[in-house]
């Protein structure tokens, strides 16, 4: 079976309303978008959080270290993560560590790292909440997304991306790669819960595709059971 018959067969599986995919052939400098209004701008969720780390790590020599109480804390696990260091909070997607470290983040450096990456500009008055994903959050259109993910090099984020596919909030891809998922709130008609958002670089290493797959109506660790089964990262 050909490439063309195996990216054929994948749409022929997924497709549809529930399902949105961008996919970057790195090899062979090839993209495949299926995602409707593909230029409207979307909420990720929590998917662009590696690089409010590269944004830190621009002004700062260390992370700080933060205690998770769940709920009280605004993070999406009720009884909290306990104590992250910026890998475990990457890996488990921790909102308290990174509305901790939004708060520190100095806006000149994130500009920079949109810019570096390709990512839209959160707006000046985006608080803590925009940039780490809860509400409508920081808002970009899907490829660009897949395109700064597929320029990714820094060791820190990539390390906990891969963790993240091992034990983390994308372990449902039971694929090893680097990866990252996001729950942000619907954007379809009619509305639902949510939508759940993956990543994935594949193989580790040195990655040759990128997927950035959406899910309507789920979270970011439920939409890769969808990816998984569906999609020959061989």
């Amino acid at each position: 079976m050909t490439r063309r018959d195996l990216l054929a067969a994948f749409a022929g599986a997924i497709a549809g309303p529930r399902f949105s995919w961008v996919e970057l052939d790195l090899l062979h400098k090839s993209r495949t978008v299926v995602w409707p209004d593909a230029e409207r701008p979307v909420s990720f969720g929590s998917s662009l959080k590696p690089f409010l780390v590269l944004a830190y790590a621009a002004t700062h020599t260390t992370f700080p270290v933060v205690n998770c109480h769940g709920t009280r804390d605004r993070c999406w696990l009720p009884r909290g993560h306990g104590e992250q260091n910026v890998t475990a909070a990457l890996v488990h997607s921790c909102n308290c560590y990174f509305l901790h470290l939004a708060k520190l983040i100095d806006r000149a450096a994130l500009d920079a790292v949109c810019l570096r990456y390709g990512l839209a500009l959160p707006a000046r008055s985006a608080g803590e909440d925009a940039l780490v994903g809860l509400g409508t959050g920081w808002q970009d259109v899907p490829l660009a997304v897949a395109q700064a993910f597929a320029q990714l090099t820094d060791p820190l984020v990539l390390g906990a991306m891969a963790e993240c596919a091992v034990s983390g909030t994308a372990r449902n891809l039971q694929l090893a790669c680097y990866a990252k998922t996001g729950t942000a709130p619907c954007s379809h008609t009619p509305r639902a819960a949510g939508d759940g958002f993956v990543v994935v670089l594949y193989p580790l290493g040195q990655p040759r595709r990128v997927l950035l797959f959406a899910q309507h109506g789920t979270t970011g660790a439920e939409a890769c059971k969808a990816v998984k089964g569906k999609i020959d990262f061989h």
